[in-house]
């Protein structure tokens, strides 16, 4: 059964969904910002179940030292040029009306409990990108997200995102400042992250 409908249909009240008027700015020093907006997608539930059924799941591996180990995640990828998916598209086109850039690219990432994880980085894009955003909307149970600086040092900021919410990554962030999704015991369930990514500066 092949589904073309809005992610929306037949939902009540659309002018609430994706809106940004819950929206706050967080600055981290005078370059770097986070934007944060609790439950942007309110239907969260639909949205990771149409997504756990249809993305490309894969595990990855890495090398470490002289042996290969799978991450401890489940990633699905979209690059630059790729068609996106049209429940993804549905939450491009508002992120790249307010920030002035084409988001073009995405990674799902599935943390099925909370022994999945990603260690401490920042996001490649920064190798090419002076001053990138990256946008990640969680779905499904609340996992810790934390933040410290570049070099090292103690955590800054702690989110707990999930069910809908959205975290906008901009300014500096990616080159001054790194972030996590450490193991939890006690995570509640299954977490999604939607990350988007642009590969050309806004106008």
């Amino acid at each position: 059964m092949t589904w073309q409908g809005s992610l929306f249909d037949g939902l009540e009240d659309r002018g609430e969904r994706l809106s940004f008027d819950a929206l706050r700015r967080e600055p981290l020093d005078d370059r770097s910002w986070l934007d944060v907006v609790p439950a942007w997608v309110p239907d969260h539930d639909v949205l990771f179940a149409r997504m756990l059924e249809r993305a490309p799941w894969q595990q990855r591996t890495r090398q470490m030292w002289d042996t290969e180990v799978l991450e401890p995640r489940l990633v699905a990828a979209w690059r630059t040029g790729e068609e996106l998916p049209a429940e993804v598209t549905e939450l491009v086109a508002p992120l790249n009306a307010r920030y002035g850039v084409d988001f073009d690219s995405c990674l799902i990432n599935l943390y099925r409990d909370g022994s999945d994880a990603v260690a401490w980085h920042a996001d490649t894009v920064r190798t090419t990108m002076r001053d990138p955003l990256v946008a990640t909307v969680s779905l499904g149970a609340r996992r810790s997200f934390l933040v410290r600086p570049a070099e090292g040092g103690p955590v800054v900021r702690r989110y707990a995102p999930g069910e809908g919410d959205l975290i906008v990554m901009g300014g500096a962030m990616q080159h001054d400042w790194h972030h996590t999704v450490p193991r939890e015991k006690s995570a509640s369930g299954a977490r999604m992250s939607i990350t988007l990514r642009h590969s050309r500066p806004g106008a």
